[in-house]
């Protein structure tokens, strides 16, 4: 004959969890471990990635693999920018100001364009190297172009010459820019 084991019904069976601490904030208790080195990790330090969370460490280290930017080509690309953007805002609002209230229209059409060709000329021109901050270079560049030709225009002839359509042109076309060398 055999004996029988009373069985206990799982609901009142509880496990005993260990706790665990945060490698970066040793008072902070977490369940939660990086998903690459295995490091245990809180909300805080935690970065969700397409995988699963991740730690800082091992997101920079990915990221530094990424990035492959020369330290030159940060100028290159605020050079780039400053002269594109000196030499087709006077044109651009030129032309824009001739058609009328169209070129308002026209301004809202082809601004994202012109910002997608920009970045693809600085693209092209630092060998289609990425940077963490190329795309913040080019941006000032391209504020510091239009800038530049604003204060030409004023030492000129004396007059502001910055009008809507060249302004809304400029700052769809940084904004594309920005998120293509992103």
């Amino acid at each position: 004959m055999t004996e029988s084991t009373p069985s206990i019904p799982e609901s009142t069976v509880t496990e005993a969890v260990e706790t665990i601490y945060c490698a970066n904030h040793p008072d902070t208790e977490t369940l939660l471990h990086c998903n690459r080195c295995g490091k245990p990790i809180c909300l805080k330090c935690a970065v969700l990635t397409d995988v699963g969370y991740r730690c800082k460490e091992c997101i920079r280290g990915v990221q530094s693999s990424y990035y492959n930017a020369a330290p030159y080509d940060n100028l290159i690309a605020f050079v780039i920018a400053a002269i594109v953007a000196a030499l087709a805002a006077p044109l651009v609002g030129l032309v824009l100001r001739m058609v009328g209230f169209f070129g308002l229209i026209i301004a809202f059409m082809i601004g994202g364009a012109a910002g997608g060709v920009l970045a693809q000329i600085i693209r092209a021109a630092v060998s289609r190297r990425r940077g963490p901050y190329l795309r913040y270079y080019a941006i000032a560049g391209v504020v510091v172009g239009v800038l530049g030709w604003m204060a030409l225009g004023l030492i000129l002839t004396g007059r502001l010459s910055l009008n809507p359509y060249t302004l809304i042109f400029t700052v769809l076309a940084a904004a594309a820019a920005y998120q293509i060398l992103r």
